[in-house]
């Protein structure tokens, strides 16, 4: 990084992982309202590789920079910022990207970063941890001593809603696929595990609710996955749809919402940064307490340098590991 440019890890065409590669780039500079943070670690989400290829909506203009969370140092601040102050550690959402040496986001979407919590889980935490809360506690109103049915429980998206919805004061009940899957959900505090290969999910479900089936579901998988998840609701349950790591969206069979008087919930984490950024920043906030305290504990899957970001996408897209893929800075 030199005064005039950064290192960064851009696309100038949206044709997935063969056109990303780092490159220099002008150093970002904040606008009104805006941080700019030197970077120490930035995750990635299943969203990049959706918005690499093209098929995320909207479609990210170019030269695109993917990463939409991170943690670092504030070197800068724009007109009217007084949250923040340069050298402050921060955790925060960066929807126009995060795998560069310095990146530039709203000063409403970044927190105070603890001592206690490093770069590395502070990247896990804004799109899995802190979207998790915003739809469960939130949208959904998950309340103490309801079931909680959290779906693709191996996967990030579904440990952190594991974790949050333990410490919401749920009675969690993950839904992976093998038994090594399930003893990650087991670790990051499942109450039961039910093996969605082994059997329908909903007779797993209704075996472990007495007939009632859970409460509340959160679906990060869709395809097949929400639609077995219909079946496994209780009379007025609440379903969330928090993303396709299936590969393709669910199909709506409003008969089955209608029979069981399901409400059905979008948790669009991405969406909510444009149009409540103080809410996801208040369950940011909340997140980071959390984990500061060790109510909550990230899970680093993989981590890799910013050189070899290329490899951490393929990570992700192969579904590998259980927990969260990180990109030092170095």
């Amino acid at each position: 990084m030199t005064d005039g440019t950064i290192k960064a890890f851009r696309a100038h065409r949206l044709v997935g992982l063969e056109a990303l590669a780092v490159d220099d780039a002008p150093r970002p500079e904040p606008g009104l309202g805006e941080v700019a943070v030197a970077i120490e670690a930035a995750g990635i989400q299943l969203a990049d590789l959706a918005a690499i290829s093209g098929s995320r909506r909207p479609v990210p203009q170019l030269p695109f920079m993917p990463g939409l969370e991170g943690a670092g140092t504030v070197t800068a601040m724009g007109a009217d910022v007084t949250s923040l102050a340069a050298g402050d550690r921060v955790c925060a959402f960066f929807p126009r990207g995060s795998l560069a040496e310095c990146a530039v986001t709203a000063a409403e979407l970044a927190v105070p970063l603890p001592k206690q919590v490093s770069a590395q889980t502070a990247a896990a935490l804004p799109f899995a941890y802190a979207g998790a809360l915003m739809s469960l506690r939130g949208k959904a109103r998950l309340a103490q001593g309801e079931t909680l049915l959290v779906l693709g429980a191996g996967g990030l998206a579904g440990l952190a809603a594991v974790e949050i919805g333990k410490a919401l004061g749920a009675r969690v009940i993950a839904a992976a696929s093998g038994e090594e899957r399930a003893a990650g959900a087991i670790a990051s505090g499942a109450d039961h595990t039910v093996d969605t290969t082994a059997a329908p999910l909903s007779e797993s479900v209704n075996a472990l609710t007495g007939g009632k089936g859970a409460d509340v579901i959160f679906d990060p998988v869709g395809g097949d996955a929400f639609q077995a998840a219909l079946g496994a609701g209780r009379i007025s349950a609440r379903l969330i749809v928090a993303g396709f790591a299936g590969g393709k969206p669910g199909e709506l069979k409003t008969d089955l919402l209608y029979a069981r008087d399901m409400q059905l919930i979008a948790g669009n984490t991405l969406l909510s940064l444009t149009e409540n950024p103080l809410r996801a920043q208040a369950a940011l906030a909340t997140v980071v307490e959390w984990a500061a305290d060790g109510k909550i504990e990230p899970r680093i899957a993989a981590k890799f340098a910013l050189k070899d970001a290329r490899h951490a996408f393929d990570y992700v897209r192969s579904h590998r590991g259980s927990g969260a893929v990180v990109v030092t800075m170095g």
